[in-house]
């Protein structure tokens, strides 16, 4: 096992694209099926668990130590909000060690093929948790679920 120091991004790349692989084995139907992009995402974590055995895989994990995860970047990007109206950012996938320590390795943000948004703020709100929450590498996450397509997954950008 390789730990979280040793693993530069061809490592990360390698174990991202094996479990891509696999889901489209077996949970293929989510994609055909244009299912949620929350249910897409859950399964892929799945997928990751394995394959990063030192570290958590989390999907919409909106924490630092206690506090949700608030980031600077502009009010139109930041995906939820909480009862108050503030703004945070809450990430598809990640991989890292659970606490404020970290460390913090892989964010990922996934995007179906059905939906007419760009990556534009997926690729701020990445940049933003490899900035101010020292996340080492991130991903853009292209989920094809139109109908007249074949169902794939794949990563269109890579964030070092």
């Amino acid at each position: 096992m390789l730990g979280e120091s040793a693993m530069d991004m061809h490592e990360i790349q390698a174990r991202v694209s094996a479990a891509l692989g696999s889901f489209v084995a077996t949970d293929r139907y989510l994609l055909e099926y244009d299912l949620s992009e929350r249910c897409i995402s859950a399964r892929i974590a799945l997928h990751l668990q394995p394959l990063f055995p030192d570290h958590f895989v989390d999907v919409e994990y909106n924490r630092v130590g206690q506090p949700p995860k608030r980031l600077a970047i502009s009010e139109d990007c930041a995906n939820y909000r909480n009862k108050k109206g503030e703004a945070l950012a809450v990430p598809d996938v990640i991989v890292h060690r659970r606490g404020p320590e970290g460390p913090n390795l892989l964010v990922m943000e996934f995007k179906k093929t059905s939906n007419p948004d760009g990556f534009d703020c997926d690729r701020q709100r990445i940049a933003a948790f490899k900035e101010q929450l020292g996340y080492r590498f991130g991903a853009l996450v292209e989920c094809e679920t139109r109908r007249d397509r074949e169902p794939d997954i794949r990563v269109i950008e890579w964030l070092e």
